[in-house]
């Protein structure tokens, strides 16, 4: 029995169209492709899980609302 997983690696297939293929290319310039778009998804998923706790933070009300301010305010 696996306790846990500590990594892993997922491969994804993604179809460019013509125009982004070739700016991808002049972005790497000869470079690794795949590290540029893993970069970009991290990015972009790094972006959404803000923009979700954001949301969230907007959300609370009433005593939770007092006790984020009153955190947030030693910061």
């Amino acid at each position: 029995m696996v306790d846990s997983v500590t990594g892993m690696t997922v491969s994804i297939s993604i179809t460019l169209d013509d125009e982004l293929s070739h700016d991808l290319d002049a972005a790497v310039a000869g470079g690794n492709r795949s590290a540029v778009i893993a970069a970009a998804v991290r990015d972009y998923l790094d972006r959404r899980a803000v923009a979700a706790a954001a949301a969230w933070h907007a959300s609370l009300t009433g005593d939770d609302a007092v006790a984020f301010a009153d955190f947030n305010a030693a910061w």
